[in-house]
């Protein structure tokens, strides 16, 4: 960043009286008494000074980015002191590192299908009105702080009436891991059964189902809201469920349906090789996640 030149020789006579006007700055005053800094330093440093002088003002009561008026947006001056000089520097302000923190963040969210506000559903967000909400609050940071600690831990599955905040559940989970640094996928599984299914003709189906297997963490909405299929069960749902088990990776789930009522959603007879194949996906799911009823 290019720092703007004052023309002293033009008036040598100012030098002093801004080298006083300097010294005495409450911004700058503090900064001088800190490092022992001489006059002969403060002279050599003017153009640098009187810069960070102007520019800091621009900071003072700044209520975030979108009001930023620095040449460069977020990124405000310092002044560093070495080898007997003083240098001007700019370094991101708290807001462009919380931004830039939350862009990172979302980065590693890979949302399929799911609304725009997944990007921003956090739990300080979280509606905590009832019992049940404020136990599921207490598990998830705490299922969370387990993980980070390197310890395995199960998912969850979030269960209950139609509207009552499920998929904003998942999302604050989604969106608390990202932050932690973990690659994270939600998808509504709906649409995503539909996506697989379309993907064999444009040869990405291989791709998508090894994402769902490696992300750190996945998260699928409303499953059970799917029509039935044969083939997605047994050759995606089942596989994808096995591999996250036997690789520990965290799975959460939603759905309407308990998960006594969900066996239902993945039989098409009465037949029992049917049913064994349903009982089959139901078990892995006990074993990802922890039945939750909110």
């Amino acid at each position: 960043m290019t720092v703007r030149k004052y023309d002293f020789k033009s008036n040598p006579a100012l030098v002093d009286d801004i080298i006083e006007e300097l010294s005495e700055d409450e911004v700058l005053k503090p900064f001088f008494m800190q490092h022992d800094i001489s006059s002969e330093v403060i002279e050599d440093a003017l153009n640098e000074l009187l810069v960070y002088r102007d520019e800091i003002k621009r900071c003072e009561n700044c209520p975030g980015l979108h009001a930023c008026t620095q040449d460069t947006e977020g990124m405000q001056p310092v002044l560093k002191y070495k080898r007997d000089q003083i240098y001007l520097e700019y370094q991101p302000c708290h807001y462009k590192v919380a931004a830039d923190k939350q862009h990172e963040s979302v980065k590693r969210i890979s949302a399929l299908y799911m609304p725009r506000m997944i990007l921003n559903a956090t739990l300080e967000d979280f509606y905590m009105d009832t019992k049940e909400r404020k136990a599921l609050y207490q598990k998830i940071i705490g299922i969370s702080n387990q993980y980070a600690k390197g310890e395995r831990i199960k998912g969850l599955y979030l269960h209950g009436r139609y509207q009552i905040g499920k998929t904003y559940a998942l999302a604050s989970i989604a969106n608390r891991f990202s932050k932690m640094g973990y690659s994270v996928t939600i998808a509504y599984y709906p649409d995503l059964v539909r996506e697989l299914k379309s993907s064999i003709q444009t040869g990405t189906l291989e791709s998508r189902i090894s994402d769902l297997k490696k992300t750190d963490i996945l998260l699928l909405d409303d499953i059970g809201g799917e029509a039935f299929s044969a083939w997605v069960r047994d050759e995606i749902l089942g596989p994808v469920l096995q591999y996250r088990l036997l690789d520990e990776k965290p799975t959460f789930f939603s759905s309407n349906l308990p998960l006594n009522e969900l066996s239902k959603n993945f039989v098409s007879t009465e037949q029992q090789q049917e049913k064994i194949k349903g009982f089959r996906i139901i078990e892995r799911i006990k074993k990802l996640a922890e039945p939750f009823n909110m």
